[in-house]
């Protein structure tokens, strides 16, 4: 359930799909095809980070037709010369000439049915601006942010806008993009069951649930990216250092026990991300302490080579989204006016961090879960 943010900026890092040696090429006489002929919805994907490159394998494995948007020609060139993507030992060259994947600027008027948005969340509101107006009428934009993306546009875009929960992560390596673990992309509209359209489209290659309780899940994804992320980012270390320092346990658990105040305070109903474990299990009331420890430990073991997106971020000097994955739950909390001082202060050191006022360094989780 550990997913990476995804950056149209990361593409100029790669090497030419040429350039790469023992690469896994699939011809277009050899995906997949058994929707090819089916009555699908137009596609686009806006924002080809490691989400959007993920959404883009799966469709192109299954012969499902879409489109890369781009904003501007030199964009364009770059997707077209297409990308890779690595799953366990296969590489899966994605470009044009399959006839399945295209390229087209923002710009050339043609419209869809259904767009996904990649971008990090600070783009977010002049993306569904743009995107809106490639809608069909009965169009979706499906937002696949971190934190609570919906709560970043007005109101009135619920009417056209699909939540989009990752649960897997994907990140950059050797030339490609990299999806670590399996997982699952969930889909919900407002408080409604969305149509099985996307579902078809992508499966087997990326399994889907369908979901009347996206904001359930989205909570579920959002604690547990509250304490990777932020650990990560605080620490400047990947998942197995951190859950195997007791202090980064412990704060971890924190982070989760404050979170869990602020779903129950909302009346949120949490739902599992597959995979994941319910935010109730961590801190008072929960499992043994013990055992909230143990599996912790476990977990930074199964992944113990994961940076997450807000490290990479911090390492490549880029803003952070942690206003949008922490600061969602201090918004929240402000609101139903429950106590997250754990949190705060995360999001206060990652500040200095981010205002090259302090580095990370792992002894910040021995002080913030002492403070």
């Amino acid at each position: 359930m550990l997913n990476s943010g995804s950056t149209e900026k990361g593409k100029a890092r790669f090497r030419l799909v040429g350039e790469v040696k023992n690469t896994l090429i699939f011809p277009a006489h050899e995906l997949h095809s058994s929707m090819a002929d089916s009555m699908n919805p137009s596609i686009a994907i806006l924002g080809l980070g490691a989400i959007g490159a993920s959404i883009a394998r799966a469709l192109y494995l299954n012969r499902i037709p879409f489109t890369l948007l781009a904003r501007d020609q030199g964009r364009l060139a770059e997707l077209n010369r297409g990308f890779l993507f690595t799953t366990g030992r296969k590489r899966v060259e994605i470009n044009s000439s399959s006839g399945v994947m295209k390229a087209s600027l923002i710009s050339s008027g043609e419209t869809y049915d259904r767009i996904f948005l990649g971008m990090k969340s600070v783009h977010l509101p002049e993306s569904v601006v743009a995107a809106r107006k490639l809608l069909t009428p009965s169009g979706k934009l499906i937002l696949l942010q971190n934190g609570i993306p919906l709560d970043l546009l007005p109101s009135a875009s619920a009417a056209f806008c699909m939540d989009g929960i990752v649960g897997y992560n994907v990140q950059i390596k050797d030339g490609s993009y990299y999806q670590s673990n399996a997982g699952h992309l969930i889909l919900g509209e407002d408080g409604r069951m969305p149509d099985k359209d996307l579902k078809l489209a992508l499966e087997p290659h990326l399994p889907v649930i369908l979901t009347d309780n996206a904001k359930g899940f989205r909570w579920n994804k959002l604690a547990i990216n509250c304490v990777i992320n932020g650990l990560g980012a605080i620490s400047g270390e990947p998942l197995g250092p951190i859950f195997g320092n007791k202090h980064g346990r412990e704060l971890a658990i924190q982070l989760l026990e404050e979170t869990g105040s602020v779903i129950k305070a909302m009346g949120v109903h949490e739902e599992i991300v597959p995979g994941g474990i319910s935010v109730f299990k961590f801190g008072r009331g929960g499992w043994p302490r013990i055992v909230q420890h143990s599996v912790l430990r476990a977990l930074g073991l199964k992944y113990r080579q994961i940076k997450t997106s807000m490290l990479q971020d911090i390492e490549n000097h880029r803003p952070t989204e942690v206003r949008s994955i922490h600061g969602a739950v201090l918004d929240a909390a402000r609101k139903v006016n429950v106590a997250v001082p754990r949190m705060k202060a995360v999001v206060e050191t990652i500040g200095y961090i981010e205002k090259g006022e302090m580095s990370p360094y792992p002894g910040l989780l021995s002080e913030l879960a002492k403070a």
